[in-house]
């Protein structure tokens, strides 16, 4: 806009001063509307914890956060097993889409619904090398869903509502709880390969505050 007054021919100016100014007031005011809509606009965010329950019992046995399992000892130097999420994963390009919590209690631990909801979806997660098939509970939280996996076959039923803190199944013999978090009004669980999936949260944040305090930095 400078470069266009340095310019113009001040005759122009003096006698369009009043027009000018209408202008630049207008040019002002689409560039602070713009401003505030692009701000305000959703952006995909973890839930608030506050009326949440930890979806199992006790600080786990490992950590979860990145730097604090690369450090613990429990896996080897690059290891596809890390617990934290956004972790490498093979075959090729896939990510860990959620974070793995081991309970004290390890085998059969329970496995507690964190909010309210209705369930969307049970079904077959992850096979294991010795044969042991996992399962999956998608539940709809209202303001997020989440995915339970790594389960022993759990009695839920699609179509079920769960209360807050009501026992939704067990920890396999994996001895962990594997936990996604995704957008309000997802439908169903996401393999993360490449990109991460549009609608994926990262329930890191989350499961610290709920796991060992709020504003605590435990374990990271």
């Amino acid at each position: 806009m400078c470069n266009i007054l340095r310019h113009m021919p001040m005759r122009f100016i003096q006698g369009h001063r009043r027009g000018l100014s209408i202008l630049l007031a207008s040019m002002v005011l689409s560039l602070l509307l713009t401003d505030s809509v692009s701000s305000s606009s959703p952006h995909p965010a973890t839930p608030n914890t506050g009326d949440m329950v930890a979806p199992v019992d006790g600080p786990p046995r490992y950590p979860f956060t990145r730097d604090a399992s690369m450090a613990c000892g429990q896996w080897k130097r690059n290891s596809r097993d890390y617990p934290y999420f956004g972790a490498p994963r093979d075959p090729k390009p896939r990510r860990h889409a959620g974070v793995d919590l081991y309970p004290p209690q390890g085998e059969g631990a329970p496995v507690k619904a964190m909010k309210a909801g209705q369930v969307i979806k049970v079904a077959s997660f992850y096979t294991r090398a010795n044969g042991e098939k996992t399962y999956g509970v998608l539940i709809d939280h209202l303001d997020f869903t989440a995915n339970y996996a790594e389960l022993k076959k759990p009695g839920m039923k699609a179509g079920q509502t769960v209360a807050s803190g009501e026992i939704i199944g067990q920890v396999s013999r994996t001895r962990q709880l594997h936990l996604e978090l995704y957008e309000a009004g997802t439908r169903d669980w996401s393999r993360w390969y490449g990109e991460k999936p549009a609608k994926l949260l990262d329930p890191t944040r989350a499961m610290t505050e709920l796991l060992y305090g709020e504003g605590t930095k435990a374990r990271e």
